[in-house]
């Protein structure tokens, strides 16, 4: 029977074994941390949020790009889709609290700067309601670059230059009709210096006759002034007047209601007077009837002395002409009260 007897291992092949098992290790560590990376990129360890929005360019974008808000990451472009219309649909990857902030109106805007990478910078918008969970879909728009800044200035400022070129070109043509415009404008700018002057000397004119005008008008004004004072004279002595007769008035109505009271009198007595003459009218009609019987042979014989006295002609001139039969006294004519007889 034979005894075997345990082979003793070298120290260099010991060094060497746990060398390998060392790498090995370090290999595992490795890759695990290659692997927990590239599942921390897709959000394997982070709460995140998915939005989109519709773009008809994505030049520049790819899987991975940055996605910012207010200047600081929260995400990156999930995945590009090409639509049947040709348009791509960006899908983005956002942390789970930025996107709580997001409105209906948020908008993402592309933004290529120089010598730095495209990016996604997302706006939270100002409206009211919220991004729609069902659809999260954001507006989309581009921050042009300073090259395309200077395309458009540069597509602005051609026509422009071409416009200044051309009146370059027409003034330098009309050069002639600029000098004689510059002639006939130094022209009227003598006739305007001398318009000025003349117009300089009718404002002294003015003045002048201003100045004399406002004299005349210190002097009628005092003139004024004066018969103001006159006419607080004539007015004072008015007043003073109107005292007295407001003073006097009062005894020439108490005189008035005396002569008034001995109107009535009077009045009084002649309708005595009337009532006399008619009892006596009365007393003398009684009488009058034989008298009048023997009237009527003596105004016959009357009226032949007259004819006869009418054909004598110095007589009639020396005869006053007959008198206007006189009424009764108790006669009514109006007439013969309103109109006296002729004499």
């Amino acid at each position: 029977m034979s005894i075997e007897t345990p082979k003793i291992e070298s120290p260099k092949v010991h060094w060497q074994r746990r060398q390998i098992v060392a790498l090995l290790v370090l290999a595992a560590a490795l890759a695990a941390l290659l692997v927990g990376g590239i599942a921390y990129q897709h959000g394997a360890f982070s709460n995140q949020a998915r939005i989109y929005f519709i773009a008809d360019d994505v030049t520049g974008l790819s899987p991975g790009t940055t996605v910012r808000m207010s200047g600081i990451r929260i995400g990156k472009v999930l995945a590009l889709d090409m639509l049947p219309d040709l348009n791509v649909k960006v899908t983005l990857a956002v942390d789970a609290e930025p996107y709580a902030h997001l409105r209906s109106d948020a908008r993402a805007n592309l933004v290529r700067e120089q010598l730095r990478p495209a990016a996604i910078d997302l706006r939270a918008g100002s409206a009211k309601a919220v991004l729609p969970a069902a659809d999260p879909r954001v507006a989309f728009g581009r921050r042009g670059t300073l090259t395309e800044i200077a395309d458009d200035l540069r597509g602005r400022l051609a026509p422009i230059l071409d416009d200044v070129k051309q009146l370059t070109a027409v003034t330098v043509e009309r050069k002639g009709d600029i000098e004689s415009v510059l002639r006939n404008a130094q022209a009227l700018t003598l006739s305007l210096a001398g318009t000025a002057e003349q117009l300089q000397a009718v404002s002294t004119e003015l003045r002048q006759r201003v100045a004399g005008l406002g004299g005349q008008s210190e002097t009628a004004l005092a003139e004024a002034n004066r018969s103001l004072a006159r006419l607080g004279g004539l007015l004072g002595q008015a007043e003073k007047s109107l005292d007295a007769v407001n003073a006097r008035l009062p005894g020439l109505l108490g005189k008035t209601d005396g002569l008034l009271s001995k109107s009535e009198a009077m009045l009084t007595q002649l309708d005595g007077v009337l009532r006399d003459s008619r009892t006596i009218s009365a007393a003398a009609a009684a009488g009058l009837p034989a008298l009048l019987r023997s009237a009527p042979p003596l105004v016959d014989e009357s009226r032949e002395m007259m004819q006869g006295l009418r054909q004598a002609w110095p007589l009639s001139s020396l005869l006053p002409p007959a008198a206007a039969p006189l009424l009764p006294i108790d006669s009514h004519d109006p007439a013969a009260l309103r109109d006296p007889a002729p004499r």
